[in-house]
């Protein structure tokens, strides 16, 4: 199980996990969250994670507008 200190980004029903091995984009759900991207666990995997889940956030948001 992870920890909340785990978390690194939020973003709407988007978050990024640090699992010590890799930044995982995940997508929150009704019952568990989805595992959408995994990148290295470096500063710059960090940085696409977190850039990937502000672009699928912000596509809901435009999506759920139209």
């Amino acid at each position: 199980m992870y920890q909340e200190s785990q978390i690194k980004h939020e973003n709407g029903s988007y978050w990024v996990l640090d699992t010590k091995r890799s930044y995982e984009v995940l997508a929150a759900g009704i019952t568990h969250s989805v595992t959408d991207s995994a990148y290295s666990h470096d500063d710059d995997g960090l940085s696409i994670a977190i850039a990937r889940c502000n672009y699928l956030a912000r596509k809901d948001r435009t999506f759920k507008r139209s």
